[in-house]
């Protein structure tokens, strides 16, 4: 089952779960304002179906997910172009052939969560193999509630992913902050430390906010990691932009990570 428009596009996973339609809503911002196609695939893997009858309950299963992600997509109102297809394989083998070609790939947290290569889900295990960007995207606490972005957060000391939160949250209309991390000895120093660490913070951010003005910008000296600050000041709609190999990590802090490869910065 396909339909489908030439050039990239943004791949949702989709497999039924309600996290796997959050990640399809999710992505409807970042489809219009590509002005490319929205691409919903479900994978279905022919090794857990071992008769032809299991083969066809799990394609209308699949076929199920795909319209209900479509419904949902349709429903925001939000005119985007949405293809979708029914790829028989590995789940994240699949998805990764997909990310190939992909600007974007969005996936739930769970539903295709379910683990991978030991205790590694998909998810996060297609976090750090992609070849594009990849958006992990949390359920919402509350059923009624749409997952929309009401602050981006960022490591301004990794410059690599910066733009890309820059980015974000201007598409978003959310508020940017960027985080500086003292280590060492300029962990426990609040004097010269601090100061250090704020000039270097404002200097790392000056050409951004130069390119985004209108991007609101909070910015914070961290003790430890981003990761205990986002644990301590827990938001909903949270956005962490981070890179692919601090995503196992961030997963479980943040509302929703995207995690970006360095080859495609």
């Amino acid at each position: 089952m396909s339909n489908s428009y030439p050039g990239p596009a943004i791949v949702v996973g989709v497999d039924g779960s309600r996290a796997a339609r959050q990640a399809a809503l999710w992505a409807v911002d970042e489809v219009a304002s590509r002005d490319i196609p929205m691409r919903l695939v479900c994978v279905v893997d022919p090794q857990e179906a071992s008769t032809a009858q299991a083969c066809e309950t799990r394609l209308a299963a699949a076929r199920t997910a795909l319209a209900d992600a479509r419904r949902s997509v349709d429903a925001t109102g939000v005119p985007v172009k949405v293809e979708t297809e029914i790829v028989c394989g590995r789940p994240l083998t699949k998805l990764i052939e997909e990310s190939r070609s992909a600007a974007m790939m969005c996936i739930g947290s769970i539903g295709l969560n379910h683990a991978c290569h030991g205790e590694t889900s998909v998810a996060i295990s297609l976090a750090r193999l992609a070849q594009c960007p990849v958006a992990v995207i949390h359920e919402p606490a509350r059923r009624s509630a749409t997952p929309k972005v009401g602050s981006v957060v960022v490591d301004a000391g990794n410059g690599m992913v910066l733009p890309h939160a820059f980015e974000e949250a201007r598409l978003r209309a959310a508020t940017l902050r960027a985080l500086w991390v003292c280590q060492g000895e300029d962990a426990h120093d609040a004097g010269d430390g601090t100061r250090s660490a704020q000039a270097q913070l404002s200097r790392r951010l000056a050409r951004w906010t130069r390119l985004y003005p209108g991007v609101r910008v909070e910015s914070a000296i961290v003790r430890g990691s981003v990761e205990q600050y986002i644990r301590a000041h827990p938001e909903a709609g949270q956005l962490l932009v981070t890179d692919c190999h601090t995503a196992e990590q961030a997963s479980n802090a943040a509302h929703s990570v995207l995690a970006i490869r360095c080859s495609n910065l």
